[in-house]
């Protein structure tokens, strides 16, 4: 932006955040697809579902990379709080719905 030019409004932030978002978004249900996919391996291969020393290892990997507004404290809540969606995520792929229990019972 040059001196010329008049600062960004709100709105446009805020549409910027908007894309930002979105972008966000997508990338996170990429991850679940490959979390997903990791979870059918470990099955086919009998191997433990959650494996902490992974997620440390991503972790300080990404707390090592993090430079800019976001410090470590809210990298590692932000990557915290992904991780333990993806190991909901794979939990339930294993752990059938109770309805559906209920339902195959019935039959």
């Amino acid at each position: 932006m040059s001196r010329s030019d008049p600062p960004p409004t709100l709105a446009a932030l805020r549409r910027d955040i908007d894309l930002l978002n979105a972008e966000i978004l997508a990338l996170l249900q990429r991850r679940a697809g490959a979390v997903m996919e990791v979870s059918r391996v470990k099955r086919e291969q009998g191997l433990e579902g959650h494996d902490p020393g992974r997620e440390e290892e991503m972790l300080h990997a990404l707390l090592a990379e993090a430079s800019g507004p976001f410090g470590p404290d809210e990298i590692k809540e932000v990557f915290q709080a992904i991780f333990r969606a993806s190991l909901d995520l794979q939990e339930r792929l294993v752990t059938p719905e109770p309805s559906e229990v209920t339902h195959g019972e019935q039959a």
